[in-house]
């Protein structure tokens, strides 16, 4: 999966599970604060996205991860089976 097509699967959760307009969803989207995403919305974001990676995130880089560019790359370090290089 490209990360072009990763960039649109995320973009597909984000509006179908929390209704947002796509409009909305840019890669620099801040996830709580231009997004207006919750911990709880954060949860069920990671189980859709267990979905496309066959693998539970880890929390530490889970609490890491701010903007759906985050997400984006966390996903393609899922699916490439390296750790994602996250800034601190």
């Amino acid at each position: 999966m490209t990360r072009a097509e990763i960039y649109q699967r995320v973009t597909g959760i984000l509006v179908k599970t929390f209704e947002l307009d796509p409009a909305d969803i840019r890669p620099e989207s801040r996830l709580f604060e231009d997004l207006d995403l919750d911990s709880i919305d954060a949860v069920d974001m990671f189980v859709e996205l267990h979905e496309i990676t066959g693998r539970r995130i880890d929390p530490q880089v889970a609490r890491k991860i701010r903007t759906v560019e985050d997400i984006v790359t966390m996903v393609e370090a899922e699916l490439a089976g390296t750790p994602p290089a996250t800034a601190d």
